[in-house]
């Protein structure tokens, strides 16, 4: 009986044409301008907020709910500020430019601080979030690429959460590592997208069939955060939540 003829191995990918590279080189050259014109005026709103909260601490008559407004607002400057942010590192994380500065980290500060950005969405939904951190945890990560992975996933977590569902955020320590793991009890991701979703042009396909689907740069930032720490990112299905975002990272 004669052996199966063996596959032949996947053909190596076509390099890019040199007009390729010039439309790759254009693209990013309008992000760096786009990303220096919006950061200027944001930054000017963060601090205008700032001084317009220090003025009415020192009004007895402002209610606690409007200066609760100003944090709010405050909170979320700072949150377009990193998705900003986020538009070139993706392409310093891809050319190996932005490198990984590790340090000691509570990770239940970068926590909180995440849940505080997203606090908004939680409150609109109706949704509860459990967290299952060690507040005396600490880990060596990069504070400022794995706070933005945190902000992202939980983002997302409350994004695809139903009305009044459930996001559990939890971080654990075992043999391989760090494991931080954002779920929510939202659909399952289809088998078939569990990894083009962390594709940088996965929004473009996904915006084709739905806009439901588009999650942006924001999954295709985390994998790339996580790969500089020597990490990876994957999803899965755990119980009763449909969609869990697991990062590891080797300590």
């Amino acid at each position: 009986m004669a052996e199966p003829a063996t596959p032949a191995p996947p053909a190596p990918p076509a390099p890019e044409s040199e007009s390729v590279r010039e439309l790759r080189e254009k693209k990013r050259v309008l992000a760096s301008l786009v990303v220096h014109d919006l950061r200027s005026p944001l930054s000017a709103i963060q601090g205008y907020l700032q001084l317009l909260r220090d003025e009415l601490t020192e009004d007895p008559a402002v209610s606690p709910t409007a200066l609760t407004y100003v944090d709010d607002a405050t909170t979320l400057v700072g949150k377009a500020l990193g998705l900003v942010a986020t538009i070139l590192d993706v392409d310093e994380l891809e050319d190996g430019i932005l490198k990984a500065q590790l340090s000691p980290v509570r990770i239940i500060e970068l926590v909180d601080r995440a849940r505080s950005g997203n606090k908004a969405q939680f409150d609109v939904r109706g949704l509860t979030v459990d967290v299952e951190v060690d507040p005396d945890m600490v880990v060596r990560l990069d504070r400022d690429l794995f706070a933005r992975v945190l902000e992202n996933l939980i983002d997302n977590g409350a994004r695809y959460s139903p009305r009044g569902g459930r996001v559990l955020i939890a971080v654990k320590r075992d043999e391989q590592g760090v494991e931080l793991s954002i779920g929510n009890n939202g659909p399952p991701v289809p088998a078939s997208e569990r990894e083009r979703i962390f594709g940088r042009y996965f929004q473009v396909e996904a915006r084709r069939a739905s806009a439901r689907a588009n999650r942006g740069l924001g999954l295709y930032f985390c994998k790339l955060a996580a790969e500089a720490h020597g990490g990876t990112i994957h999803v899965e299905q755990r119980g009763d939540l449909g969609a869990v975002f697991v990062v590891r990272i080797p300590e």
